[in-house]
């Protein structure tokens, strides 16, 4: 699978949240972020299935934990269609990030998160 749909999703799930307020939206754009901060990598994941490394020295904090768990409940939410791209994004991001938790504390460490 080609990673641009998957971005694509993420990024209409993203907008779809904007002005929601509250935990789910903010989990969304950060993941929505992260990801495309980390697009070669996930790219490399979700076409070649090839396991991410960590780049940073971080351990994942309450705050990546919290939103890893908000993501993990949307994903849970659709995951009665795994043919479905909602859940096909969701779930890429979810295990993308459980991958690479201590670089996304990192990147919201920098977010002021």
């Amino acid at each position: 699978m080609k990673h641009e749909p998957v971005l694509a999703k993420l990024n209409e799930l993203r907008k779809d949240a904007q002005g929601e307020g509250g935990v789910e939206e903010k989990a969304l754009y950060h993941m929505f972020c992260f990801i495309s901060y980390e697009v070669g990598p996930f790219a490399d994941f979700v076409e070649k299935e090839m396991a991410p490394s960590e780049k940073k020295d971080t351990s994942p904090g309450p705050k990546a934990e919290e939103y890893l768990g908000v993501l993990t409940e949307l994903r849970d939410e659709v995951d009665d269609d795994p043919g479905d791209m909602e859940f096909i994004a969701l779930d890429r991001a979810v295990a993308f990030i459980s991958q690479t938790s201590g670089d996304f504390q990192a990147y919201l460490n920098e977010a002021g998160e």
